[in-house]
């Protein structure tokens, strides 16, 4: 269970959400709509914990509240970050980084299977030969980033996975595949939230949705 009370989110001097209240059963996917600028992003961001974002109020996942810890740590509660702009992270092998995630999740793979599964993962994703060996996301095109944060989805997404518009830049193969993630993660008990401006994803889980306008729920 998701839970948010009360919360307000400032970036700066500039308070982007005001008040928000929501509740998100296991197995959910809640849609979170609204014009852009209406606060969509920050908060899935401020749930992540991001370092620049102020927030006040109450999140709880599963009973542990997650405004006491630090990024990393809600990491490790099973948040997943799905970025609407994946970052590059220079220096940094892609098969090293998939390594440290699989040690934070307890050694879900065996490192032999882990190498196996990531390299079948980007063939299947149709990123470049070798990509495993490439800096994570480095010299890599919109697509391509938003193909590998995919794969690291379908690996190690936690309890609750934070999409924000995780299907921009993609072919319709891959689009599909989005929604998979989406309906195993539900099936699983998963929670997903999900910021998309694509209307086959919007009417598809426009069951459960929320709208915000300058911050707030309407």
């Amino acid at each position: 269970m998701l839970e948010i009370k009360n919360l307000t989110a400032s970036i700066g001097d500039k308070q982007i959400l005001a008040d928000v209240n929501l509740s998100v059963a296991a197995g959910e996917c809640l849609l979170v709509t609204g014009h852009n600028g209406s606060g969509k992003s920050t908060l899935l961001h401020t749930i992540m914990g991001r370092p620049d974002i102020t927030a006040q109020g109450s999140i709880e996942l599963n009973g542990v509240e997650l405004t006491e810890l630090e990024c990393h740590d809600r990491a490790r509660q099973g948040v997943f970050m799905f970025h609407q702009t994946p970052p590059t992270i220079d220096g940094v092998n892609t098969m090293t980084l998939l390594n440290e995630v699989n040690k934070i999740h307890d050694m879900k793979y065996t490192r032999g299977k882990l190498i196996v599964e990531a390299n079948d993962l980007f063939l299947h994703l149709g990123l470049p030969d070798k990509w495993s060996k490439r800096q994570f996301n480095h010299g890599a095109s919109g697509g391509e980033r938003k193909k590998n944060e995919l794969a690291v989805a379908e690996m190690f997404g936690g309890n609750l996975l934070l999409l924000d518009e995780p299907d921009s830049g993609l072919e319709q193969q891959s689009r599909q595949r989005i929604v998979e993630l989406i309906n195993r993660s539900c099936r699983a008990g998963k929670i997903v939230l999900l910021v998309t401006h694509d209307q086959n994803l919007q009417s598809w889980y426009s069951k459960n949705k929320i709208e915000l306008a300058n911050g707030r729920i309407l």
